[in-house]
C-alpha cells in the first residue's frame, strides 16, 4: 500500500514567481508600481484591474473574481457569520 503524501504550500517568497506565471497564463498583464514599502502589483485583463501588495494576493483576487463574478462582495449576513466563526469575541455594531 502506497503511503499518502501531504502537500503543504505556504505563502512565502517562493510563491511570488509561480503566482506571477499563473496570472500570465490566465491572460493577465502584470506590472509593479511604486518603490519599497509603497509598492503595488497590478494585473490587467480587458476591463478588469486587480491591485494587491504581491503577486500571490493578485492571484487570490483573480480567483475570487473568477469564482464569484462581478458581484463578489459578501453580504452583511455572510460577514456576520464569518465574524462569529473566526472572531467570536469581537463586538458587533
Amino acid at each position: 500500500m502506497a503511503a499518502m503524501v501531504n502537500e503543504v504550500i505556504a505563502a512565502a517568497g517562493n510563491t511570488a514567481v509561480p503566482a506571477y506565471l499563473t496570472l500570465l497564463k490566465l491572460g493577465y498583464t502584470v506590472d509593479r508600481a511604486g518603490k519599497g514599502d509603497q509598492e503595488h502589483w497590478i494585473a490587467k485583463k480587458e476591463t478588469l484591474h486587480l491591485v494587491a501588495d504581491c503577486p500571490l494576493e493578485l492571484l487570490g483576487l483573480c480567483l475570487l473574481r473568477s469564482e464569484q463574478g462581478p458581484h463578489w462582495q459578501a453580504t452583511d449576513r455572510q460577514i456576520d457569520e464569518f465574524m462569529r466563526q473566526f472572531y467570536p469575541t469581537a463586538s458587533s455594531t
